[in-house]
């Protein structure tokens, strides 16, 4: 049996739920999902100067026509809870985005490595559904 990796799989779901447009910065652990994207060819890319500003990005993406769905996309650590105030504007407006993060080695996680935090647990409050993806089948399809 053919394997995939995680961030082909989710790349290529996005792809198929009509995803055509990410916001974003590019870093060490989100970069093999920037290479997929890439690969696939089938989601357009503005970089950002901040995640921040991205996260906010996404969410005036999705409010500009039906149908759209605004993506933001960081690396791990500190450009995942700078998401954190796009994620919370848009669930105080009830406005769906999708925010994706690159994450340093499980092993690391909790062992106050500055890269290494657990962004699932620290988004779930303001997001409809927070989750770290350790292989292909945890990818919703």
């Amino acid at each position: 049996m053919a394997r995939m990796r995680a961030v082909d799989a989710a790349v290529l779901i996005l792809e198929k739920e009509g995803a055509t447009q990410a916001f974003g910065l590019p870093g060490a652990a989100i970069n093999p999902f920037y290479s997929a994207m890439r690969a696939h060819g089938g989601i357009r890319h503005v970089l950002a100067r901040h995640v921040e500003a991205a996260s906010h990005m996404a969410e005036g993406y999705t409010r500009a026509a039906a149908g759209n769905i605004g993506i933001c996309i960081g690396t791990s650590g500190p450009a995942g809870t700078d998401m954190i105030t796009g994620l919370y504007a848009a669930s105080a407006d009830s406005i769906p985005i999708l925010c994706i993060t690159g994450q340093a080695p499980v092993a690391k996680l909790h062992k106050e490595d500055f890269q290494a935090v657990d962004i699932a647990s620290i988004a779930a409050p303001v997001s409809k559904w927070a989750v770290t993806v350790l292989e292909p089948a945890q990818v919703p399809g």
